[in-house]
């Protein structure tokens, strides 16, 4: 199949996982913590904040962040038109591996917390990533490269390949692409910074959540550069 290249295109994968809500007082300070717990876990794989603050295991946690780290891998993925089903599974793990390294680079902070009648709004800051728009010509190289190997086969060619024949194919090109993100990776680039706010509202029975669960999924959308 030939490859195009393109400009940032807008996912329709959702954010994997829902986040867990925490229990306490109707506290700013608690909001934000909250909040930071939950990025924590989310970018970083770091836990104990997060599991201190909310009824959730350390396998809740767990999930949520391989949710989140399989989402950025399959985001890659999909800006530079690697279709992971066409991959072998040590490859696209490469770029889960890859997608969690970089998201340890993540830069956010909870700017300020302030208390409403009945909800608290927590303004998230954020430096997204810089790397969809910073690998765009190198991508552009790999489906260059790609599409002249599928003139220089030919169309009758193709037509004949074996299925094992067409994955090789799909595996080199989505190598070539895994190795022009790790040498963009080296120099991480940021955007302009963002200031995200976050309602957080306490329910029924006193535990603290989001007012809109898609904040999280646009969130991850800032940090990782998507939007």
């Amino acid at each position: 199949m030939r490859k195009i290249t393109s400009a940032v295109l807008a996912l329709t994968v959702a954010a994997t996982g829902v986040l867990s809500t925490g229990c306490g007082g109707v506290d700013s300070n608690f909001s934000s913590d909250y909040v930071a717990g939950i990025l924590d876990a989310s970018y970083k794989g770091e836990f104990n904040n997060y599991i201190k603050m909310t009824d959730a295991t350390e396998e809740d946690a767990q999930e949520i962040y391989d949710g989140t780290v399989d989402y950025f891998a399959s985001a890659l993925a999909y800006y530079c038109e690697v279709y992971t089903d066409d991959i072998s599974e040590e490859l696209y793990a490469e770029y889960t591996a890859l997608a969690a390294d970089l998201l340890k680079e993540a830069k956010y902070t909870i700017a300020s917390a302030e208390s409403g009648k009945e909800s608290c709004y927590v303004k998230v800051s954020i430096k997204p990533l810089n790397l969809l728009e910073q690998i765009e010509d190198d991508i552009t190289e790999c489906v260059d490269v790609y599409n002249e190997k599928l003139e220089e086969i030919g169309a009758e060619a193709l037509d004949s390949m074996s299925d094992e024949e067409y994955l090789q194919l799909e595996e080199e090109y989505a190598r070539s692409v895994l190795d022009a993100i790790k040498s963009n990776a080296e120099n991480l680039e940021y955007k302009d910074n963002v200031d995200f706010t976050m309602e957080i509202i306490i329910d029924e029975e006193g535990c603290y959540g989001p007012a809109n669960e898609d904040d999280w999924n646009t969130i991850d959308d800032y940090i990782m550069g998507l939007s």
